[in-house]
């Protein structure tokens, strides 16, 4: 990280819309040493090496001292970030996901009167929901306390 950037010591809550690269995301949390909540609003990360957490030798300050929620809304299923964070953060309380599966409207099966669009969506994000819990809880967690 460049000394260059300014620290931004007073942000407490932070919402990111839009960001495609997650390195660029953990950058951002270092330099938000008192960050306490984390939103992440269908933020689709891509999968190149530059963006990979293992790429980040530097643990944001913010997930070891103050971050103590995070929230993903409309989770489509990329588990890296919310892996790292878990590992990472010593301070959280709270971690909340709200799992997410679109379906496509040109998919013929809704021309078919045994499916429908509700369902398919709502079996797709249940299976979601259980694959996740299986994930996160073989996941180290490194805050004891947080639900």
């Amino acid at each position: 990280m460049s000394k260059s950037f300014p620290t931004f010591g007073n942000l407490i809550r932070l919402e990111v819309y839009d960001i495609d690269q997650m390195k660029t995301l953990l950058n951002f949390l270092e330099l938000s040493p008192n960050l306490e909540s984390l939103v992440i609003d269908e933020v689709n990360f891509t999968g190149n090496g530059s963006g990979h957490v293992s790429t980040f030798k530097v643990v944001p300050h913010c997930l070891v001292v103050s971050l103590k929620s995070i929230e993903i809304r409309k989770f489509t299923g990329f588990l890296e970030m919310v892996k790292y964070v878990l590992k990472h953060g010593r301070v959280l309380q709270m971690v909340i996901i709200e799992t997410y599966y679109s379906v496509d409207p040109t998919d013929r099966r809704y021309n078919n009167k045994r499916y429908n669009k509700k369902n398919i969506e709502a079996k797709r994000v249940e299976a979601l929901n259980k694959s996740l819990m299986t994930i996160l809880r073989q996941t180290p967690w490194a805050s004891a306390g947080c639900h």
